[in-house]
């Protein structure tokens, strides 16, 4: 198994060996062409899936256009959590800006999982609190942050983000246009100059 995907399940609960295997066994891989989609609007979300290469973006479309909510990259997992636990239709799409390879934790593997032993349903559990934790975080931000600061504190997680994701796609996730990006970043490249 890929070192990304292990890393992804072992992050959260320290497996032993054998119960790591258990879980492994459960992933299922698939490949995703840059700009193909793991999910769309209207389709439930069948998995929870674990990046080993790629980017993946999290997303909605709104009378006002694409508003990007999340971007997952190497070892990340990514999936709508709430149509994957309701098993009801998602109103967001998630795509491929690269070529991507996924491991899939489906629904009913998941619960399986769970019903094994306490140490995956604390993954489960972990996975969640994680997932609620870091979109609180990204709605607080958007709300009290300004523009300047959203993209400071994006590029300081993901060093390498301009490289690997267009310029429009990061706008829409800081809630601003393309040119205002654009204006951030030169300003920016500026102090950086001055300083």
């Amino acid at each position: 198994m890929q070192k990304n995907v292990v890393s992804a399940v072992t992050n959260l609960v320290n497996f032993d060996d054998s119960e790591l295997l258990i879980f492994l066994e459960k992933l299922k891989p698939r490949k995703i062409l840059k700009d193909d989609y793991l999910l769309r609007a209207g389709d439930v979300c069948k998995a929870m899936v674990i990046i080993n290469s790629g980017v993946l973006r999290y997303f909605t479309i709104t009378e006002k256009g694409e508003q990007s909510h999340w971007f997952a990259f190497d070892g990340e997992w990514l999936g709508d959590y709430e149509s994957f636990l309701t098993r009801q239709p998602s109103s967001n799409f998630i795509q491929a800006l690269e070529d991507t390879e996924v491991y899939c934790l489906s629904y009913d593997d998941m619960q399986k999982l769970y019903s094994i032993g306490a140490k995956y349903e604390r993954f489960g559990r972990l996975m969640a609190e994680n997932l609620f934790v870091s979109v609180g975080r990204s709605r607080n931000d958007l709300v009290s942050l300004s523009a300047e600061k959203r993209y400071l504190n994006l590029i300081n997680t993901y060093p390498n983000i301009v490289k690997r994701i267009q310029i429009q796609h990061i706008a829409t996730y800081l809630g601003i246009h393309p040119q205002s990006l654009s204006r951030i970043r030169k300003n920016l490249a500026k102090q950086k100059n001055l300083g």
